[in-house]
């Protein structure tokens, strides 16, 4: 099928149009909603293939090797991201170590075979064998790669014992840098776009399925898992985060405590971060989603697009909350050092991971559809996305 022919459901507020042709620097939107439908592609399926080699290349070396080393009083203490991990489960947080082992490695690494899979077809102008299982996969597991939040982590944990012991970097905070920047890259790749991909070079795919209407059933889910959030945010910030220990003397510490500490040692910027990441997003993330599911469930047609924007805005920010919970891990490995330094997760940690997790699925699992249809917009506009725009 010509790729005029081909049609495009805008996922954000159910309208549907013919793709158009873009040249370089153009991207289409959609004219009812603002969302961007496509975007002129210049890398090459044979490109995309090498950056993701190097992603995992990059992956694999950050996780085997040590990402810093700490020295306090000649007693040296190194770990790589599966020390952390060991020790968080050995300390009696298993649900925190596993959390972070999917976000922070596993799922990582099934996203960037899954995306070698279909590209490494691709690149020999072949369809790949299970492609539409594939981008399935591919779309579900995007949210839920946090490298980058690890790496903002590792920097965080930095500021934080450098006061405290001696830190030398090691070879696995280099290629986590590294990575990070190929996966930024990779993150731009879904579903559609490579479908689009796979239609430009004429191979026998399917074309996008026009998505089915959100059901009004995904309010009242929606509405259980914000609940849910709620409820666990509370201990989350109340009870400690993590528990410091020096010279046999135990303080334990929440996440407040935490900011107010970076900041008293002159790392105002890491603080804010902190303080953003782990305190206003989740906030704002709850507060945006009570909002938006109670405009839906009154039907309301006010705002509609920028409500959209919102939406996406809530999907960008969600996996940021992770921060604080990879600080603590980090620390958890990086300062054991018997009776004289020691930190170790509290009971905040998992609380918070609950919030994160529970945030994130509220938000995939709300439809922006439904607020358009709910408010009169049952009808797709079948037309040219001609709206074109020079990045």
């Amino acid at each position: 099928m010509s790729r005029s022919n081909q049609k495009i459901t805008c996922w954000h507020c159910g309208a549907l149009y013919q793709r158009a042709i873009l040249e370089p620097g153009e991207i289409a939107r959609c004219p009812r909603c603002d969302t961007v439908l496509e975007a002129y592609g210049a890398f090459t399926p044979s490109a995309w293939l090498a950056i993701m080699i190097g992603a995992a290349i990059f992956l694999l070396i950050a996780n085997a090797f040590p990402i810093m080393t700490l020295n306090v009083q000649g007693i040296t203490q190194s770990a790589s991201f599966f020390d952390t991990i060991k020790m968080t489960w050995e300390a009696g947080y298993q649900e925190v170590a596993v959390m972070s082992f999917l976000v922070g490695f596993m799922l990582p690494v099934c996203h960037l075979m899954l995306l070698i899979w279909v590209f490494g077809a691709l690149s020999f102008d072949r369809k790949p064998l299970f492609f539409e299982s594939c981008l399935r996969w591919i779309d579900r597991l995007t949210p839920w790669c946090m490298v980058p939040v690890f790496l903002v982590g590792v920097l965080v944990s930095i500021v934080k014992l450098v006061g405290l012991a001696s830190v030398t970097p090691g070879m696995g905070l280099f290629s986590t840098a590294f990575c990070v920047v190929l996966l930024t890259a990779i993150s731009r790749l879904n579903s559609r776009k490579i479908r689009f991909m796979a239609h430009d070079l004429g191979l026998p795919v399917r074309d996008m399925p026009v998505l089915k209407a959100p059901s009004p059933l995904l309010i009242n889910r929606t509405w259980a898992l914000i609940a849910a959030a709620v409820l666990l945010y509370f201990p989350a910030n109340l009870l400690p985060i993590m528990k410091v220990t020096t010279l046999g003397s135990p303080v334990a510490h929440t996440i407040m405590e935490g900011v107010i500490e970076l900041w008293q040692l002159g790392s105002w910027d890491i603080a804010l971060v902190v303080f953003i990441a782990s305190v206003i997003v989740p906030t704002f993330k709850l507060i945006a989603l009570s909002w938006l599911v109670y405009m839906t469930h009154t039907r309301s047609s006010s705002m509609l697009k920028k409500r959209t924007h919102l939406y996406e805005a809530v999907e960008f920010i969600g996996q940021w909350s992770m921060l604080d919970i990879f600080v603590v891990i980090l620390m958890t490995a990086l300062a054991h050092f018997g009776s004289v330094f020691s930190i170790e997760p509290g009971i905040g940690a998992a609380c918070f991971g609950a919030v994160v997790v529970l945030t994130m699925f509220a938000a995939m699992g709300f439809d922006p559809r439904l607020s358009w249809r709910l408010a009169g917009h049952r009808r797709h506009l079948l037309r040219s996305h001609s709206d074109h725009t020079h990045t």
